[in-house]
């Protein structure tokens, strides 16, 4: 390995090793914290019961907005003070007649339609109608659970902060069938504990389609949702942390959504979401290492411009260790008709990706402790068994799964290089 590259690799360790250790010391700190949260929280009271107005954008969801509009309904809130506003932003299927049929006998529904806007164009459209105090924007293939809502506004009551605009959901995979939905199962259970880590941080830099929850009057004042950004929900939320709001997580305040069950929704998805982001991160760069933003500016930006570097390294060094090896020896055997059989009888697995390297070896097996520290306590966090469903996804989710995402994150950059557009 030249010099450069093993530059580039120490610092990939270390840096990785840097915030790793630094988000266990925050959980460490914490964990007695979170062992009593839910008793300090107390029952589900509210002091009041302000006016809630629940924002639904659907594009072509016939077959999932009718079970989001039963959950919406079925929240334990006084009916009288929830207002429903579906979007129907100029779907090509059943969506609009589905919900047509379906709110004809409940008053506190509204349905507005229009041709296709994008879903922040279509959230902006129904806020102007919004008349809540707090607002939820809910995609049309989520489902919010009963006490959510009650727990998002406890928290707004127990924290008594004009700045705290945004309360964000704990996002759960809803019944995972195949394989890629158990995967990416874990992968959120992961992301609502890295989520709860970094709310005690006042560094969330994303707030979930599926039920966040917003102060109406600093949002429409902020100016609404970006209309040219991908990712309008983590667009929104560094433009509160610019602004010195706040950005709480509610731990157990529980959302299902349906998980892309096919590779071909999953990159669409996960392509949008890194392109998006990327914007994000380049739009607000002035924000890293400034002090006046806190942690948010000092760690959180740090770490997710940090995060797409560590990202392209990563997969550069998948690449030179693992799959150069195997291309090299696929173009040799060309040149012996493939006649693979005395390489057979001889093989000896050569990998050279610790370079048998004590110092490297051993950060890598404690990063990787780390992760299963990690993944062990989003199960505790949740109350949920690691093993609910099964133990085959563990394996690609801890061996391929982030290579994958790598490779789609390196496909995404090249569109955004040659400006290739994507729609909502």
């Amino acid at each position: 390995m030249n010099w450069l590259a093993s530059v580039v690799l120490w610092l990939t360790y270390l840096l990785s090793l840097y915030f790793a250790i630094f988000f266990v010391l925050v959980f460490i700190d914490k964990k007695t914290f979170f062992d009593n949260e839910k008793n300090e929280r107390g029952p589900l009271k509210l002091k009041k019961h302000p006016l809630i107005s629940v924002l639904i954008p659907a594009y072509n969801e016939e077959k999932t907005v009718l079970g989001t509009l039963k959950s919406v309904l079925a929240l334990d809130y006084p009916k009288n003070k929830l207002e429903v506003i579906v979007i129907d932003d100029g779907s090509t299927d059943q969506t609009k007649k589905v919900v047509e049929n379906f709110i004809k006998d409940k008053k506190q529904v509204k349905l507005i339609s229009h041709k296709n806007m994008g879903k922040a164009a279509s959230m902006n459209k129904a806020l102007k109608m919004a008349g809540g105090e707090f607002f939820a924007c809910l995609d049309a293939d989520s489902y919010v659970e009963e006490k959510t809502l009650k727990k998002m506004l406890k928290l707004y009551e127990q924290e008594n902060d004009p700045d705290l605009v945004i309360v964000t959901p704990a996002m759960k995979v809803k019944k995972p069938k195949n394989i890629l939905q158990k995967i990416q199962r874990i992968e959120y259970l992961v992301m609502i504990f890295a989520g709860r880590l970094t709310s005690h941080l006042d560094s969330l830099y994303v707030a979930p389609g599926p039920f966040s929850l917003y102060r109406t009057e600093v949002i429409k004042k902020l100016g609404g949702f970006d209309e040219t950004s991908l990712t309008e929900d983590q667009e929104i939320a560094y433009r509160v942390q610019k602004n010195n709001y706040k950005i709480k997580q509610c731990f157990d305040g529980y959302v299902e959504t349906e998980s892309p069950g096919e590779f071909k929704g999953f990159y669409k998805q996960r392509r949008r979401w890194y392109k998006g982001g990327l914007g994000c991160v380049y739009r607000y760069r002035k924000m890293v290492l400034a002090k006046k933003y806190g942690d948010f500016g000092l760690i959180q930006m740090s770490k997710n411009v940090i995060g797409f570097l560590l990202a392209i390294s990563g997969i550069g060094f998948a690449f030179y260790f693992l799959l150069w090896p195997f291309l090299k020896k696929i173009y040799n055997f060309s040149f012996i008709s493939f006649d693979i059989l005395p390489y057979i009888y001889n093989f000896d697995l050569n990998i050279n990706f610790l370079n048998f390297d004590f110092r490297k070896g051993f950060i890598v097996l404690f990063l990787f402790g780390i992760s299963i520290l990690f993944f062990y306590y989003a199960h505790v966090n949740v109350n949920e068994k690691v093993k609910k469903f099964g133990i085959i996804p563990l394996i690609p989710y801890f061996f391929v799964y982030y290579l994958i995402k790598g490779f789609i994150f390196l496909l995404s950059i090249v569109e955004l290089v040659v400006k290739k557009k994507q729609k909502w």
